[in-house]
């Protein structure tokens, strides 16, 4: 399109004539326009709205009468910025005179023009329009300097609305009242937001219906803002509901509104006649600015200041804020409160501080706006005296002026520090703690102003009142003392005045102790916190050597804290007096930093009372019992005897954790009686071992490594006591001992000039009477004598009574003082039995009591139960049978379950046979006491077979027949 200065009304006309502009034959086309416009413009954007649909009242009954049937006004929006204003009339007759036609006519406003509309809508909804024209007189038409209007006396009187009172005049007229009307309103600014479409049914005749139309799109204009009335696209009429694009207001003829109708059910509909309204379900009540704009409908120069003030406080907000409802509900509230009406705000504080700061936002706004900035000042005001009233403000109140505060530009920082006093003042004098901690949470999150309100407050007099509770909150809601003592450290930096405020320092050591003493561990928690307060006067110290003396406080100049001072004296004193020793770990004590300088440390624990001194004794002994490579029992020196007692105890506990190889010159400390002398309770120790130790080896390793300790040797032998609780040690817990020939190898043939006669007289007094009687060389001929007395005896007596002579091998015989089952004789000499493999001699047994071990075949009581099963032979398996003499050794047997045995050969050639055992059974609770090893498979185990069990040697007897019943 072409443009000129001053932009011109360009013009184009559309009807059916025999040619027209684009086309050479009869039919519907442009028959004339303005040079101005683009042949592409008319077809794309004005051919679709030059159209015209005659009432189906009117054609239904063949009116001719072209003065009845309504004109159809549009004005549409073209996304370019134009404005096309036109008007469509119904012909009763085409240029033949046959049928019927209808003729368009558009003005096309350029977009530099369109603000036009904002303010001029009045002239722009009574323009005039061609109805016709002679296609003779040519396709150009004019371009125009100003849109044709009707004059004054062309409106009909009873439908003007020039007046203010007329306005509301016509909307009772056509049945609108309060409701509709705002219901109305919001449908319009929404469609126009929203994209979405408004269709009126009016309830008059059927001519009136674009005329009126247009009287009730003044009245929508006059109630609308500026940036809603620059986007607003109507057609004053049409046959039936139709969405075009540029169109939000549609008025329709009547009863074309029909319910369920499918193409217009999410569209905002308005049937005057049925006073039928859809889809409008906003709360009237919570819609503050189409409330403002009925009340202002004759009030026009307040509606007029009204958008004026919102185009201003609107420019720098963006065009979808200047196209949202919302802001006019948001600006209808403070254009009221800013005329009076507090009462809004007294019902709206928080949205109304919120849209101030909203508002003021953008750069510059606060010298831009300066009636909002104003109004936000008066209502902070406002607050204020109602705080010094002693009201306390909500927390989102507060939050509102802080934010304001922290803008460039504001002014309101000392009043606001008296605010948030007073605030806090009254809300804890009314014992209000959650809104003052919140208050207080608030005023710590803004350095800027933390910083001047509690230098007020502390130099005030207030510190009690309103420094000293907030504090303590705060250090209350502290997880561990590290927190506690970096909080601190950080008010005392902030606030020097802290430091001369006595209930200031009793409040840190306080909150210390308290997380101390809820600590999982004592010793890890001061500890670390001794390291936290070394890092802190680190800090200090890098910070005094980078600050001129000038611009520093005297203790940061020497690069420390008096209140770190205190702390780390604080954290000892409560780990020393409050550590509990019958729980602490021999980890933790070793942790202990002051017990690293024993000297100083005895020198500082002087000042406390006896029972402190004490238990620093006994935490100092400990100490260097536990972290000295070699202690010996100076470290007990001057310790009364309870408190050696209690260290020992203390050592005793910590040593049953750890006992191995690398403890045992501690381990001799744990119960060394007189420091002096070095006398051990060594059989206590020896106990304590046996208890403690992971396995017995541990014993014996002791046992050699105490030849090199001076606590168990005396003249080159072992002290007389120790030699006896060595040897009670294996009379009681370890009879086979000396068995086992791994540990003779290992430890008892490795023994040393002292302690291998022990060994020796605990291996005698641990074997039976037989074999000691044979140890001892001064009785060899006696007991030959005395040998061969017995034997022929015995020998008699056993012939006499019928036994030897006969073909029966001998049942196994046990030796009472061994505790062992003797070899049978050989049947061919009369000798007892011996292995020809060395390696199989028989040792003697670990079950004492037993009196015969046998073989005996047994059903298999696993065996299938199918009818195949009757077959088999009743003897299947074979079990091993144990007697004894009494219950004892038999449950001894039955709690060891072996799984497995060995046939032991009877020559060197042989091999030994593996046997797998099942589960045993025992009947150890009455007599016959026994105990059956079943075999995992059938062996035919003659009498004199020997069996070897883990470490044990037996030989099988003759089974015993069963007994007829």
């Amino acid at each position: 399109m072409n443009r000129s200065t001053p932009p011109l009304i360009q013009q184009q006309m559309y009807t059916r004539e025999r040619s027209g502009i684009f086309r050479s034959t009869e039919g519907y086309d442009t028959i004339a326009r303005s040079n101005g416009l683009d042949p592409a413009f008319i077809k794309k954007i004005l051919h679709p709205f030059c159209m015209y649909d005659a009432p189906a009242q009117l054609s239904n009954v063949g009116e001719k009468d072209e003065s009845q049937y309504p004109e159809a006004v549009h004005l549409v929006h073209t996304e370019g910025g134009q404005i096309v204003l036109g008007c469509s009339v119904y012909q009763a007759a085409d240029f033949t005179g046959l049928r019927s036609a209808f003729f368009t006519h558009n003005y096309v406003i350029p977009a530099e023009r369109s603000q036009q509309l904002v303010t001029d809508y009045v002239s722009w909804l009574n323009a005039t329009f061609v109805r016709g024209y002679q296609f003779e007189n040519g396709s150009e038409l004019p371009e125009l300097a100003e849109l044709p209007t009707a004059s004054a006396a062309e409106v009909q009187e009873e439908w003007n609305i020039a007046s203010p009172a007329a306005m509301r005049s016509v909307l009772a007229k056509l049945g609108i009242d309060e409701t509709m009307f705002k219901q109305m309103l919001f449908a319009v600014m929404s469609a126009i937001a929203n994209k979405k479409k408004v269709y009126i049914a009016l309830d008059v005749p059927i001519s009136q219906t674009s005329a009126i139309a247009r009287k009730l799109l003044g009245i929508l204009y006059a109630s609308m803002p500026y940036a809603f009335r620059a986007q607003l696209g109507f057609l004053s009429y049409a046959k039936e509901p139709q969405s075009k694009k540029g169109i939000h207001v549609m008025f329709v003829e009547k009863g074309s509104l029909r319910p369920g109708d499918r193409a217009i059910e999410k569209d905002y509909t308005f049937d005057l006649a049925a006073q039928r309204v859809t889809n409008v379900e906003a709360d009237l009540a919570q819609q503050p600015y189409v409330d403002f704009a009925w009340r202002n409908l004759d009030r026009v120069e307040r509606a007029a200041s009204f958008y004026t003030y919102a185009e201003h406080m609107l420019a720098d907000m963006g065009p979808a804020r200047r196209m949202s409802l919302a802001s006019y509900h948001e600006l209808a509230v403070l254009f009221q409160i800013e005329e009076g009406k507090h009462s809004l705000y007294e019902q709206n504080r928080i949205p109304v501080l919120q849209t101030l700061l909203d508002y003021l936002a953008p750069e510059g706004a606060l010298q831009k706006k300066q009636q909002l900035n104003n109004l936000f000042v008066q209502l902070f005001q406002r607050e204020y005296e109602a705080v010094k009233q002693r009201h306390v403000p909500e927390l989102a109140v507060v939050e509102r002026f802080k934010e304001y505060d922290q803008r460039n530009g504001t002014s309101i920082r000392e009043a606001f520090i008296g605010f948030l006093i007073s605030a806090l003042n009254h809300a804890l004098a009314a014992q209000r703690t959650q809104e003052a901690n919140a208050i207080y949470a608030l005023i710590e999150r803004s350095n800027e102003i933390s910083k001047p309100l509690f230098d007020k407050v502390l130099n005030g007099g207030l510190a009690g009142s309103l420094f000293m509770p907030f504090l303590h909150h705060k250090l209350q809601q502290t997880s561990s003392a590290e927190e506690a003592v970096q909080i601190l450290h950080d008010w005392t930096l902030r606030h020097y005045q802290l430091l001369s405020l006595p209930a200031y320092s009793e409040m840190a050591h306080y909150h210390l102790e308290d997380k101390l003493r809820h600590a999982p561990d004592l010793v890890t928690a001061v500890n670390s916190v001794l390291e936290q307060i070394h890092q802190l006067e680190q800090m200090l110290q890098v910070h005094a050597a980078s600050t001129k003396p000038s611009q520093t406080e005297q203790h940061e100049q020497e690069g420390s804290s008096p209140l770190l001072l205190q702390l780390l004296y604080a954290a000892n004193q409560f780990l020393l007096t409050e550590l509990d020793l019958d729980q602490v770990t021999k980890q933790q004590l070793l942790q202990v930093g002051f017990l690293e300088e024993a000297a100083e440390f005895r020198a500082w624990v002087t000042r406390y009372d006896q029972r402190i001194r004490a238990k620093a004794a006994v935490m100092l002994a400990a100490y260097q019992w536990f972290s000295f490579t070699k202690p010996d029992a100076t470290i007990f020196d001057n310790l009364s005897p309870s408190e050696l007692d209690h260290v020992q105890k203390l050592g005793q506990r910590w040593l049953q954790q750890d006992l191995q190889n690398g403890q045992f010159d501690k381990l001799v400390l744990a119960f060394c009686q007189d420091t002096d002398e070095g006398v051990v309770e060594y059989g206590t120790m020896l106990q304590f071992i046996h208890t403690h130790a992971k396995d017995r080896e541990t014993l014996y390793q002791f046992f050699n490594w105490s030849e090199t300790h001076p606590s168990f040797i005396r003249a080159r032998k072992l002290h007389p006591n120790y030699a006896a609780a060595i040897i009670t040690y294996f009379k009681r817990h370890d009879r086979d001992a000396f068995k086992s020939r791994q540990y003779r190898k290992q430890y008892f043939e490795q023994a040393g000039p002292a302690l291998e006669p022990v060994y020796e007289k605990a291996r005698y007094e641990l074997s039976s009477p037989l074999a000691r009687l044979f140890s001892n060389r001064k009785n060899v001929v006696l007991f030959s004598v005395g040998t061969a007395v017995v034997v022929v005896g015995t020998a008699v007596a056993l012939y006499a009574g019928g036994v030897l002579g006969t073909t029966e091998a001998p049942t196994a015989t046990t030796d009472s003082a061994l505790g062992a089952v003797a070899e049978p004789a050989d049947p061919n000499t009369g000798d007892p039995a011996t292995p020809t493999d060395s390696a199989h001699t028989t040792e003697p047994s670990d079950i004492p009591g037993l009196s015969a071990v046998y073989a005996e075949q047994v059903k298999d009581d696993t065996s299938s139960n199918s009818s195949e099963s009757s077959t088999a032979t009743s003897n299947d398996t074979t079990q091993l049978v144990f007697e004894f003499d009494t219950t004892e050794p038999c449950k001894v047997l039955e709690q060891s379950k072996p799984a497995s045995a060995s046939i032991l050969p009877v020559n060197e050639q042989a091999q030994e046979q593996s046997l797998s055992i099942r589960t045993p059974t025992a009947s150890c609770d009455a007599a016959p006491y026994q105990v059956k090893l079943p075999l995992a498979e059938k062996r035919d185990l003659q009498a004199g077979t020997r069996i070897r069990i883990g470490e044990q040697t037996y030989t099988l007897a003759e089974p015993k027949q069963p007994t007829d019943e």
